[in-house]
């Protein structure tokens, strides 16, 4: 990179963003990428500044900057700020957006006249959208929590695979990727989805020095709140406890007020909750009284952190298991984004795994239901609004609105509708679409459950919880002990740290490394088909294959008996 190039995004920093010394580790090398020109991914971990990337990039570039974001609240705080700091026009697109404010800011769209235009994945998928954007001079297409893209994601949303026709509508500007935790199997998907030219890579660190992790067993499920309420006594606050359910959420803020108001916590305990089911009013009192210290500790659901900026956290617990490694590590980032000593704790007990299982299973439909549903959309004999056609589905098989979308997309996925100006219409066999969507699922809960699996194998490890988490994201550790983590500090204990072999541990690593497999090397299994290998412990090997999820295989047997060989 040229000097030239340095001076102008240093220069563009300190302009822009005085009360920033200097960019943190990717930031300059991403957005350095985007004014070459370049397609980006940057992974860059949560609190590493991913705004900041595409906020200075769009103030550079002459023409608009597009924003796909999927949260609505975090869409109109970004908007917020950025006409606060920049002074520069800037709209967003959602479905509060109607009527005639809509026509105006989509006509002002058409003419240029915004620097940043922030929109849902959702909106950028409609015809009036797709044409304003492509009279639209678009320097930059940015895609926030581009994770939202694969399967593999911890959030998958299907509008997302939408996004490359909406680049494309565009006239194909380079594309930024953000997102704070994409193993490779996600970063490949990213960019096959997007449709992205050489992308440019920027993938830093993600380790956290200043968190220590830690993992608490749960004896009595009746006992939980209690055995919650005394961490909180020993951790500092303010704290995130992260549940499964709206309904979590709110009844373990009750069991904590009552225990706080027993008078066996050494001081009043100011606890509250926070969910997608409240209304935006009461979220947004809630939130605010968070970030303003009112309250201690927040119960929430995972609706709470995305956009939202309390860099003092200092403990986040997690009552019950989380649902896959991805998400406990961006809920768990949470903590201590100041620099601050700060602690990540699991409440684990391998029940709970039940309630996840649960939620899965209801979200997808039973075998019935789908046939009914189906059965519908294979009526559309003519072209017919999709919006009709989920209208039908829902009041004919009786379904929620979701569901009645969600196959939508999953049929056009396959091919088994035909797009036309005035609708879509069912085309193919409706039986072959049953079978293939039957192992669409099927498919879906073998990656799911074993995501699961991954979050119980971290718990209940012996090991490193840091190096199992970094090792997990693509991401590597040194030998020694962290030093940071429950497990360490109790090896350390057991032995004096003076004493603690160190060649030893290193030969054992190396041992490790230069063993049959290495983290990230792409495999092929006869049985599971193509697999990233993504992490080594002792004699077992950790791969991730496309079809079938996480399998935990015996290094020895597999080379024994060939299971795997290099892609």
């Amino acid at each position: 990179m040229d000097s030239s190039r340095v001076t102008q995004v240093t220069s563009a920093l300190t302009r822009y963003f005085p009360q920033l010394r200097a960019f943190l580790p990717g930031q300059r090398e991403a957005l350095e990428g985007v004014l070459d020109g370049r397609d980006v991914i940057a992974v860059l971990p949560t609190g590493g500044g991913k705004t900041l990337v595409f906020q200075l990039a769009g103030l550079l570039l002459e023409g608009t900057t597009v924003v796909a974001t999927p949260l609505i609240a975090l869409m109109h705080d970004q908007v917020r700020r950025l006409r606060e700091d920049s002074h520069l026009p800037v709209a967003a697109l959602s479905g509060n957006l109607r009527g005639a404010e809509r026509e105006r800011v989509l006509a002002d769209l058409a003419d240029g006249a915004y620097g940043f235009v922030f929109s849902t994945p959702e909106q950028l998928s409609r015809s009036d959208v797709r044409g304003a954007i492509a009279k639209c001079p678009v320097d930059l297409f940015c895609v926030d929590e581009a994770h939202c893209i694969s399967e593999w994601g911890f959030d998958f949303r299907p509008a997302y695979r939408e996004l490359s026709a909406a680049k494309h509508a565009m006239g194909r500007p380079p594309v930024l990727a953000l997102t704070a935790t994409a193993p490779e199997t996600v970063r490949r998907d990213v960019a096959r989805e997007l449709d992205l030219d050489d992308p440019l890579v920027v993938a830093r660190g993600f380790d956290r020095p200043n968190l220590h992790f830690t993992v608490v067993r749960v004896t009595d499920p009746d006992r939980r709140d209690r055995q919650l309420y005394g961490l909180l006594g020993e951790v500092d606050t303010p704290a995130v406890v992260y549940c499964t359910t709206r309904r979590e959420a709110e009844e373990t803020a009750l069991a904590l007020l009552a225990f706080a108001s027993s008078g066996s916590f050494p001081q009043p305990l100011r606890v509250g909750h926070y969910h997608g089911g409240m209304d935006r009013q009461r979220r947004e009192v809630v939130q605010n009284a968070f970030l303003a210290d009112a309250l201690e500790v927040l119960c929430a659901t995972s609706a709470f952190g995305m956009g939202i900026d309390k860099p003092d956290i200092r403990t986040v617990i997690h009552r019950t298991m989380p649902d896959s490694i991805e998400s406990y590590w961006q809920e768990a980032g949470r903590a201590g984004r100041n620099g601050k000593s700060s602690d990540c704790i699991l409440m684990f007990r391998p029940g709970d795994r039940a309630a996840h299982e649960h939620l899965h299973r209801r979200s997808r439909p039973s075998e019935t239901t789908l046939a009914k549903m189906l059965h519908v959309a294979s009526q559309v004999d003519r072209a017919t609004p999709s919006s009709e056609v989920v209208t039908r589905i829902c009041e004919i098989a009786e379904v929620a609105r979701s569901g009645a979308i969600s196959l939508i997309e999953d049929l056009d996925r396959f091919g088994y509708l035909a797009h036309f100006r005035s609708g879509i219409r069912w085309r193919g066999d409706p039986q072959q679409a049953m079978d293939e969507l039957a192992h669409h699922h099927e498919r879906q809960v073998d990656i799911e459950w074993s995501r699961l699996d991954m979050v119980a194998g971290y718990a209940e490890t012996t090991g490193c919880r840091r190096r199992f988490l970094l090792n997990y994201l693509g991401d590597e550790y040194p030998a020694e002990l962290c030093l940071r983590c429950d497990n360490c500090l109790r090896i350390a204990e057991q032995r004096s740290i003076d004493d603690w072999d160190t060649d030893a541990e290193q030969h054992r690593i190396s041992e490790a490394r230069s063993g049959p497999f290495a983290p990230g090397e792409q495999v092929i299994h006869p049985a599971w088909g193509e697999g990233t290998v993504q992490r080594i412990e002792g004699e077992v090997v950790v791969v991730r294959f496309n079809a079938v999820g996480y399998r935990s295989m015996h290094t020895p047997t597999v080379v024994e008996r060939g299971l795997l060989r290099s892609a």
